[in-house]
């Protein structure tokens, strides 16, 4: 089937999802970075004061997100989504000519929308939720489904008024490698890991992370036998013995997968992407300083089900991590409940409901 990926590089959770769609279609495809629409003068500023507020001043950030997250955002604001990027967005339509765009961030759903109704292009516009609970903005009008992430993510959207007949609950689409990792004692082996529990630092993909470092050393104080595993933009491969403490370090890329699927526990970061990959594969989640905003609402979540803590400050963190490294009967209970709430076969359910949208057979 023919289909436009429509991403946003403020993230990589946003990329992957597309990519784990692609997975489960096939078929010829074209993806493209939503904000590659925007024009520099305007991407420049909004890029850099998502990732300035994130770094130096999150309050900020946790800021907009709840006061955009209501009824009343003023319309001016939510009109630019169906107007900046439009010439960029109608050529790869017309040149393309997909029959379903689907996309992982949702202002570009409202653009896709918008150069529907304006040029009578025809196609499914399709929007993928890529947290666990819904902010206002996933809410698009214009979608004509929206595969939602949990229950209550799907229930947030029904109550911001989108027909439950448009929502799809698929759970968040992770790629086919987490269902292929096999078993675990392998992994480790091929990566030279010994019996010392693995934390695999969830730092994301751009290293927007503020508190990897204090992640790294919170292991590192809590006085555990323990293998840290960290990914660092353009980094090298690196083995450091600290005490009790290996520190691995590795380039962010293609080992992601089978060094998590080596892992007994997660630590950082709650971004959408990665805690889904954590639930479908059971393995406890321990968040500290997440994004604030949608993040700290998929902390919330995990932490809320069982399936994870939440670390509020470093006392907490490194409370938790001590418990966790020492007891694996507490590891196991925690896995079992994330494995009971992943969604391994998401990307497919995603697919079959796109295909039955599009009039497409298997």
């Amino acid at each position: 089937m023919r289909t436009l990926f429509l991403s946003a590089s403020f993230g990589g959770g946003h990329l992957q999802a597309n990519l784990a769609l692609y997975e489960a279609l096939g078929g010829e495809a074209l993806e493209r970075d939503y904000l590659e629409y925007i024009p520099l003068w305007q991407r420049v500023p909004i890029a850099g004061v998502y990732a300035l507020s994130l770094r130096y001043w999150p309050g900020l950030y946790r800021w907009f997100y709840r006061w955009s997250n209501r009824e009343s955002e003023p319309r001016v604001i939510t009109a630019q989504f169906a107007r900046v990027g439009f010439e960029g967005l109608r050529a790869d339509l017309v040149a393309f000519r997909p029959r379903a765009v689907v996309a992982s961030f949702p202002t570009a759903t409202a653009l896709a929308a918008s150069v529907r109704e304006r040029t009578g292009a025809a196609f499914a516009n399709v929007l993928v939720v890529t947290d666990l609970r819904a902010h206002r903005h996933w809410a698009q009008p214009g979608a004509d489904l929206i595969l939602a992430s949990t229950p209550e993510a799907a229930a947030d959207l029904e109550r911001m008024g989108v027909p439950a007949e448009r929502i799809a609950l698929t759970g968040i689409p992770i790629r086919q490698a987490f269902a292929e990792l096999g078993d675990r004692e392998r992994l480790r082996r091929r990566h030279g890991l010994d019996e010392r529990p693995v934390v695999l630092i969830a730092s994301g993909a751009t290293e927007a992370y503020r508190a990897q470092d204090e992640a790294v050393a919170a292991v590192l104080d809590a006085g555990r036998p323990a293998q840290v595993v960290r990914f660092k933009l353009n980094g090298q491969v690196r083995r450091e013995e600290r005490g009790r403490v290996a520190l691995l370090t590795y380039p962010v890329g293609d080992l992601f997968p089978e060094l998590f699927g080596a892992a007994d526990l997660v630590l950082g970061k709650a971004g959408g992407l990665t805690v889904a990959e954590a639930l479908a594969v059971g393995r406890p989640y321990l968040v500290y300083k997440p994004i604030p905003g949608h993040e700290e609402a998929n902390a919330a979540w995990l932490e809320d089900r069982g399936a994870g803590y939440w670390a509020r400050n470093r006392a907490e963190l490194g409370a938790r991590l001590k418990a966790l490294l020492a007891d694996p009967a507490l590891r196991r209970e925690l896995a079992e409940r994330a494995r009971a709430l992943g969604r391994p076969r998401a990307a497919a359910d995603a697919a079959e409901r796109i295909r039955a949208l599009v009039g497409v057979a298997v």
